[in-house]
């Protein structure tokens, strides 16, 4: 079995959650709706309703907090507030991606990305992303016990696997047109880094998990 395997990096990112109120919450890792735009912006077109998984896994050094001016508008005064907003950035982000996937789509995205039609963009726009060798790499899948060298989404299905403590979260996938966008929603965990996982996995010829 072949995937498409590339990792990329961003100096600074932000991912907001949907249900971010009154501030900013991002997620620690770009979910995969944004990694199906990252793959189809560089194609230059819309996603066709093509099916396919999506492993991300990664780090960042830290984590800070910058602002921006946020505008509130006033009904009963009909005025325009301008507030300071907090917004959470993740700092020198680097995540590895994997994409499995039928018929030539992974030959697609591979020269998508190798000759992007645009310059890449990725957490709210406002930071440059590179990407570095998106290639194919066979994967199999076997007993492994191992620390895991980043943080990962995993599947619900794969993380019953494990005995340990992740964070639960439902991450944005595909979505569907009707009156207004919906996404579908993926219920993975967040598994942070030097984790223990032992069991039945997928892993590419380079040694890393494959978490779909």
């Amino acid at each position: 079995m072949e995937c498409l395997k590339f990792e990329l990096y961003s100096p600074c990112a932000t991912f907001k959650t949907p249900f971010s109120l009154k501030g900013i919450e991002t997620y620690p890792l770009p979910p995969y709706s944004t990694v199906i735009g990252l793959l189809y912006t560089a194609m230059g077109r819309k996603w066709g309703g093509e099916e396919f998984s999506i492993s991300v896994q990664g780090d960042y050094e830290a984590i800070f907090r910058d602002y921006i001016r946020f505008r509130k508008y006033n009904r009963k005064d009909k005025e325009i507030a301008v507030l300071p907003l907090e917004v959470p950035r993740l700092y020198n982000l680097r995540c590895v991606v994997h994409l499995l996937g039928e018929g030539e789509i992974i030959g697609d995205f591979v020269r998508a990305l190798q000759k992007p039609k645009v310059y890449l963009f990725l957490g709210g726009g406002e930071y440059p992303v590179w990407i570095k060798s998106p290639r194919r790499v066979e994967v199999e899948e076997r007993e492994v016990e191992l620390e895991t060298p980043y943080s990962a989404f995993v599947p619900e299905s794969k993380y019953r696997l494990f005995d340990q403590t992740g964070v639960p979260f439902r991450l944005p996938s595909f979505y569907e047109e009707g009156e207004e966008k919906t996404y579908r929603w993926e219920q993975v965990y967040f598994l942070p880094k030097s984790s223990i996982v032992e069991g039945k996995l997928l892993v590419d010829r380079e040694g890393d998990v494959v978490w779909v």
